[in-house]
């Protein structure tokens, strides 16, 4: 069987036999014509068989040469393809996000990445639901919560919530000055936070509140001036000045924030880790700006 070094050797042969000519294939290699014409003679070494006939006006293939030579080139076809299509998954990344995170953090900084990185093909699915590693093909998730507990995964925290009380300006005007926040409409979304705050004290029970299954359905409510939503800062788009940022001093437990996860020994691809770098820069750097306009 011939030996996986010899591949190089199958190909200048392919290109040789193709043009008869050393220093045409050489060309074609972008190669130096000995380096083809040594490899040819090792193959032929190897296999025990002469491929050409070498004369004076120039190279003709032996039978044993035209054999291998009209099955090689489909080969080395299949086996290009092969090639890509690996290159290809390398290249390519499914990353698991909410629907609130894909809406009003990734999707505005998106362009970025793709200018970063043109020949990475990102595919986002994003989901309510938890993703399954394995049965939803996904490589890497951004999840908000505590502390990643499952045993099979490895996670990276990304940065707390940093909640902030924001309500359109036109609602905030129509109240008077220094109003507590729970004397607002109160627009709930499916992480519970005013839930929270009341079973902490800072907020009456009892008070009726707007109920939305998703944080980003929370802050355009509070943009229509339906109430006051307790949203992450870095949702928050710093060119809207309807928006306005009422508290800064919202309780969180302790560890809760985004966490970028994958399954372990996942980390080993170029397309892993440009998304996992460029994820967690481009976090830090919107948790610098969140910090510095408040």
């Amino acid at each position: 069987m011939i030996q996986h070094r010899n591949l190089n050797g199958l190909r200048m042969f392919h290109h040789t036999a193709r043009l008869l000519n050393f220093h045409h294939a050489a060309d074609a290699l972008n190669l130096t014509q000995g380096a083809v014409a040594q490899q040819v003679r090792n193959l032929e070494a190897e296999l025990g068989v002469k491929l050409f006939f070498r004369q004076a006006r120039g190279l003709s293939l032996t039978p044993q040469g035209a054999a291998l030579a009209e099955k090689i080139g489909p080969a080395l076809h299949q086996i290009d393809s092969a090639l890509s299509a690996a290159m290809a998954v390398q290249n390519t990344l499914a990353l698991s996000v909410t629907p609130s995170f894909a809406s009003k953090w990734l999707g505005p900084r998106l362009p970025s990445f793709m200018e970063n990185y043109p020949d990475l093909d990102l595919q986002i699915t994003a989901d309510q639901r938890v993703s399954n590693f394995e049965q939803d093909g996904i490589d890497m998730a951004v999840r908000q919560g505590g502390v990643p507990k499952q045993f099979e995964i490895d996670w990276y925290f990304l940065g707390p919530h940093n909640l902030v009380a924001v309500a359109s300006r036109a609602l905030v005007q129509s109240f008077p000055n220094e109003t507590p926040l729970y004397e607002y409409p109160l627009i709930e979304d499916g992480h519970r936070p005013w839930a929270t705050m009341i079973a902490q004290g800072s907020v009456p029970s009892g008070k009726r509140m707007l109920k939305v299954n998703q944080t980003a359905l929370a802050l355009d409510a509070a943009e229509r001036g339906q109430g006051v939503a307790l949203v992450p800062q870095c949702y928050l788009d710093p060119l809207n000045d309807d928006l306005i940022v009422l508290s800064d001093d919202i309780p969180e437990k302790e560890g809760t924030g985004f966490y970028l996860v994958w399954p372990k020994g996942r980390a080993n691809t170029p397309a892993f880790e440009a998304v996992r770098n460029w994820l967690r820069k481009s976090f830090a750097t919107t948790s610098k700006n969140d910090t510095a306009s408040l």
